[in-house]
């Protein structure tokens, strides 16, 4: 795309840019919509790296920059809770923003001024060793406070409700981060920013990576392995390395390690997965997210097993099994919900149906939504539900349905054909068909309609 001659500001030397024509630029880039903004970043970027990162850093509030570059070595675990996975989530945005508050006006304000004054001209390279000096500091203070309040309940729970948590757990990892980020910078230096396959040879690397860190700063190695999973497409390989890091080859000692908190946070991911399937879906959109749900939670709990095989009796075992337990009563429930729908829908034309029963118009239509929500999620998780240990109860479910189909289409033929005018009948067709396309059978829908028509011209 080309830039629109508003930007003529940027055709000045960007080395001579003072701070009245960054803060302009910045309102400038601020307002306009997010999705212009970052078509203009992207096009910048593309022909100029120095402005494409002038232009992002800008999309934002200078406070906000200073902010997101102070905390950028926990960047890739802060995302937000409502989207993301709870291992790419452990210190969400929200208490990133509380903290730097907290930083800002009372526990080291002359940290946050010198972090601005960095920042204020995006052009310049952030200059790693005197930032994570300022990041050491920090977060020495963040520690010795927390500790210091340790023996006053009253201080604890003010301290508490201000950063907005109920322990300070996540604040110390932040802090902990923030001191061991020269170490983890290091070590995840050459490592790809998206690896799709975890080959043996790479394994091996970053179980290398991971006893540097270790020797260079005890406290980086498991920080170091979260990073490394937020970067494989399958999280749940990151096991591979964990295996090479213990030299055992099941759960029984793994859980029990120093870095056992990876695999707690893979069952954490997984719990994640199954809250996504916990409701009746209510909608064609919401069927489809909770499939995919679905669909993460098998991967997980199926890749973690494969990948150190998983004793049932161990630790992570016992906490795979009460996953795939829950999993399987939420299908039950989901499984009853669409049986109960189908009969109102698709009636057995074998059993008696009272006239009030019987429905058409408006109110068949509203059914035949409400089933087509349930033939979407089933269709779609067909192939995962033997992977989420509900694979018998599933295909049952789609089996009864599918006959239903069959039973009732045919009767459906018969009655067109000896009354060809009847709209009740065309209309119960058009409902079975569009089940049927739900259920992904568009070829035995399309023939189908095309026998309808036929009958209702014979």
């Amino acid at each position: 795309m080309t830039l629109d001659p508003g930007f003529s500001i940027l055709a000045t030397s960007m080395t001579t840019l003072t701070p009245a024509k960054i803060a302009q630029l910045r309102a400038l880039m601020s307002a306009l919509p997010a999705a212009l903004s970052a078509r203009i970043v992207e096009a910048a970027g593309a022909g100029d790296e120095a402005m494409g990162q002038l232009l992002h850093a800008c999309t934002r509030k200078a406070e906000v920059y200073a902010r997101e570059r102070f905390f950028s070595p926990v960047a890739p675990l802060s995302l937000d809770p409502a989207l993301a996975r709870p291992s790419l989530a452990h210190i969400p945005p929200a208490m990133l923003a509380t903290v730097w508050g907290w930083l800002d006006e009372t526990l080291a304000p002359d940290i946050t001024s010198d972090m601005k004054a960095r920042c204020a001209n995006p052009l310049l390279p952030p200059d790693d060793r005197a930032e994570d000096g300022l990041r050491a500091d920090a977060s020495r203070r963040i520690l010795a406070t927390i500790d210091e309040l340790r023996d006053d309940p009253r201080a604890t729970k003010q301290l508490r409700h201000r950063l907005g948590v109920s322990d300070f757990r996540a604040v110390r990892d932040l802090a902990t981060i923030l001191r061991t980020a020269p170490v983890l910078r290091a070590a995840m230096a050459g490592i790809p920013e998206e690896v799709s396959e975890l080959s043996e040879e790479l394994a091996q690397t970053l179980r290398d990576q991971y006893d540097e860190a270790c020797a260079a700063d005890p406290d980086a190695g498991v920080w170091f392995l979260y990073l490394v999973m937020a970067r494989l497409t399958r999280p749940w390989a990151i096991l591979r390395v964990f295996e090479k890091i213990v030299r055992r080859d099941d759960d029984f000692l793994l859980s029990r390690t120093d870095v056992s908190t990876i695999g707690d946070a893979l069952l954490e991911d997984a719990a994640y997965y199954v809250s996504g399937f916990a409701e009746i879906p209510a909608s064609i959109e919401a069927a489809r997210e909770m499939a995919a749900a679905l669909t993460q939670f098998a991967t997980v709990t199926v890749g973690m097993s494969r990948e150190i095989g998983i004793r049932k009796d161990g630790g992570w075992g016992r906490q795979i099994l009460a996953l795939r337990q829950r999993a399987s009563a939420q299908m039950e429930a989901i499984h009853a919900a669409a049986l109960t729908q189908l009969d109102k829908t698709v009636p057995d034309p074998h059993k008696p149906l009272p006239a009030r029963l019987k429905l058409s118009g408006e109110a068949l239509a509203s059914a035949a939504t409400r089933m087509e929500v349930f033939c979407t999620f089933l269709r779609l998780t067909r192939d995962d539900a033997s992977r989420a240990a509900v694979g018998g109860a599933h295909a049952g479910v789609l089996d009864r349905i599918g006959q239903r189909f069959d039973m009732v289409s045919e009767m459906l033929l018969a009655q067109m054909r000896n009354t060809p005018g009847d709209s009740d009948l065309t209309e119960r067709a058009a409902v079975i068909a569009r089940l049927m396309t739900a259920m992904g059978q568009q070829d035995i829908a399309s023939v189908f309609l095309r026998r309808a028509a036929a009958a209702r011209a014979a």
